[in-house]
């Protein structure tokens, strides 16, 4: 697991983009493994309350989408 402690962003767009291309990034890490189904990054706002997800069949359309 992966974890970013005390990033800020401006607004809910920006964590939906920083997600979207972490989620990707992962992909692209752990493409030889396979196996990502069910993964998902989560964005926790400082109350540890998630504010965001973005599944892994989300991030591959958007990756298959921009190549």
């Amino acid at each position: 697991m992966r974890q970013l402690k005390g990033v800020e962003f401006p607004n809910l767009e920006a964590v939906h983009d920083e997600a979207l291309r972490s989620a990707i990034d992962l992909l692209d890490d752990t493409a030889a493994e396979g196996g990502q189904q069910g993964w998902a990054v989560r964005v926790r706002d400082a109350n540890g309350k998630i504010v965001l997800s973005i599944d892994f069949d989300e991030a591959k359309r958007k990756k298959a989408a921009t190549e």
